[in-house]
């Protein structure tokens, strides 16, 4: 076997391990909007960092002519809802997708030179265009099924504060405050456009358009409905959360059943062979016979 190809895989893993370091260190969207503007010298000492970032700034503006406006569109529909991880920005982005691909593609031509084939090429080649692009589709289905997770309860602890007598956006940033999590982010997001002048209905109109859940259209569907038609905000809370519950149990119900015949398939293509394999291994060894009495 040649030695590039474990040399590639080790490479791969390496790629992944990185960029797993960088999701586990990203603290979330509040954390970053509220800390302080602080210059890192240890990052800027680092003569690696430093020519990572200067490569994406220059690249940057060719990959953002290379993908177009309707794409750019797209990706900045995902960033958000992804809630930007690192505060990446569109520009961000594309330099990382620059890099990486120049980067990959660069590795893969000298495993290709060194080596004769083009399967390393192509692969690293591939993956380098779509490799930020998984990534950020990944994050951004993670961070919308915590949503999804969390806001039952989140609306119900809201309706509790809104009954005790609390109003509305008070309410709204205690529980965003206490429970945290992408839901509190997006709604502390929410309160600070009220803030800067926006109304209620544009802001949470706004949280719908950031988020790609179906549980966040309904919430806001509902609140907005709820305050045309002058119903109590506490009932209408109530009534949202109990449906989520209820949808999340019926969608829950259907993933198990769709994975019954994975499970299946499974067991029949993998794990059966592997236990006649085992089976008529430990018979061979355990008797007699063997390999000269073939003949």
């Amino acid at each position: 076997m040649s030695p590039a190809l474990p040399a590639f895989g080790l490479m791969i893993c390496f790629c992944v391990a990185v960029r797993g370091l960088m999701l586990v260190r990203d603290r979330g969207v509040i954390t970053r909007i509220e800390a302080p503007a602080e210059i890192d010298t240890s990052d800027q000492s680092n003569f690696v960092g430093r020519l990572i970032v200067d490569v994406n700034h220059r690249l940057a503006p060719r990959m953002m002519r290379l993908l177009g406006r309707r794409r750019l569109e797209e990706i900045r529909k995902k960033l958000d809802s992804a809630g930007r991880p690192g505060g990446m920005t569109i520009e961000g982005y594309a330099g990382r997708k620059a890099t990486l691909f120049v980067l990959m593609t660069s590795t893969g031509l000298l495993l290709w030179m060194s080596t004769g084939t083009l399967i390393p090429l192509l692969t690293l080649g591939v993956y380098g265009w779509i490799g930020t692009d998984i990534w950020l589709s990944s994050t951004a289905r993670r961070r919308q099924k915590e949503i999804d997770r969390a806001l039952p309860d989140f609306l119900d602890v809201v309706a509790v504060s809104v009954s005790a007598g609390v109003s509305f956006r008070p309410a709204l940033r205690r529980v965003a405050e206490s429970l945290g999590g992408p839901m509190g982010e997006e709604a502390i997001t929410a309160l600070r456009q009220m803030e800067l002048g926006s109304s209620r209905r544009e802001a949470f109109l706004a949280l719908r358009d950031r988020n790609q859940s179906q549980f966040i259209a309904q919430f806001v569907t509902a609140l907005l409905q709820a305050e045309e038609l002058g119903v109590p905000l506490a009932e209408s809370l109530v009534a949202i959360s109990r449906e989520m519950r209820s949808e999340a149990y019926q969608r829950g119900r259907r993933e198990a059943a769709r994975a019954a015949p994975r499970v299946s398939l499974i067991v029949s293509m993998i794990i059966v062979p592997a236990a006649l394999i085992l089976i008529l291994t430990a018979l061979f060894v355990g008797s007699d016979f063997g390999i000269g009495d073939l003949s």
